[in-house]
């Protein structure tokens, strides 16, 4: 039961880092969702901190660093700091490279090492908990000049773990890397409209007991329930460029097929939530948060039992029937912003 495993000290597979199985991603905090009041933010991450939230999910590139100064102030402030994951972006930006392509061009160990320093000064720590690949590619795990540099980074005490955050459509890059034992975390996205990362990746990270954690689990704002037909993105939303035209119409027709098999007497997002975290391969997961009554929405699932096998059986087959086909990814393979 999902209270049992509140009450029960949770940690990050291979760590003795803990953490809540809700956590809070701060993408729309940095403000790549449209503008966001630095003032909203910090009460957002309050509000999570103080309804139990022990796992924040940032980057780098999350507003070029403003996301880590404000959780950061959020700790100060709060005086509490919990296990926070951050990100190293890629080289000129280079998202999904194709097989082959050298690491060296996308992660040189010089690049890791100064987004490494980066984050440690904007998170004001002397170590950062974990830090993560922000995009992978297939034939990377033949290499070793990256985990190296890892390992250096965490024998001077700068990281205590590291991991990879997968492409939204290619949730398989990184299955080699699992099955070598390379990572302690895998950050991918999974949702009731996106369960491809169950095929393969959760059986291999369940076997080689690696954490993973649901990124995008209401799928970009689509599973909150409150999307509707008119509705228009802000000019600064990343959205808008992404759900319009048929993948918006679709969008909204696979929710609303979603809302009218369910009992919807809880909010569409907890019900979302309580979906991913039903898979024994999720260890958590980091739906973002852009305002106080998310923060409380979010982490009352803390307090709620799992779905039951009568509505997870009801999604399975929705994914069966319909979902699994043309599935839309977060933003394609221009990668995070």
């Amino acid at each position: 039961m999902l209270q049992q495993q509140r009450q029960t000290p949770l940690y990050l597979r291979h760590t003795q880092l803990s953490l809540s199985r809700v956590g809070v991603g701060t993408w729309a905090i940095g403000g790549g969702w449209g503008p966001q009041p630095e003032a909203q933010s910090l009460q957002a991450l309050h509000e999570a901190l103080e309804q139990g939230c022990l796992l924040i999910d940032t980057a780098a590139l999350y507003g070029n660093g403003r996301a880590e100064k404000i959780v950061a102030q959020a700790f100060r402030e709060s005086q509490k700091r919990v296990t926070t994951l951050t990100k190293i972006y890629p080289l000129h930006y280079h998202w999904s490279p194709s097989a082959g392509t050298p690491m060296r061009d996308i992660y040189p160990p010089e690049h890791i090492i100064a987004q490494a320093e980066a984050s440690l000064r904007r998170l004001e720590t002397d170590c950062l908990d974990c830090l993560l690949f922000q995009t992978w590619c297939p034939s990377w795990g033949k290499e070793r000049e990256w985990y190296d540099t890892m390992c250096l980074l965490q024998a001077q005490g700068k990281i205590r773990a590291f991991g990879i955050s997968v492409s939204d459509h290619r949730p398989d890059d990184a299955n080699d890397v699992i099955e070598a034992g390379l990572v302690d975390i895998i950050e991918v996205s999974y949702s009731i409209l996106d369960q491809r990362a169950a095929e393969q990746l959760f059986p291999l990270a369940q076997q080689h007991n690696i954490s993973v954690i649901a990124r995008s689990p209401l799928a970009s704002g689509a599973l909150t329930g409150t999307w509707h037909e008119g509705m228009k993105f802000h000019r600064q939303d990343w959205r808008r460029r992404v759900f319009r035209g048929e993948l918006w119409r679709q969008t909204l027709q696979r929710v609303a097929h979603l809302q009218d098999r369910l009992d919807t007497s809880l909010p569409l997002a907890q019900i979302a939530l309580r979906f991913c975290l039903s898979h024994p391969a999720i260890t958590a997961v980091i739906p973002g948060i852009r305002a106080v009554e998310q923060a409380r929405c979010n982490l009352a699932v803390l307090h709620q039992e799992p779905l039951s096998q009568e509505a997870l059986a009801i999604i399975s087959a929705l994914w069966k029937e319909e979902f699994r086909y043309h599935v839309r990814v977060s933003i394609g393979e221009e990668g995070e912003g």
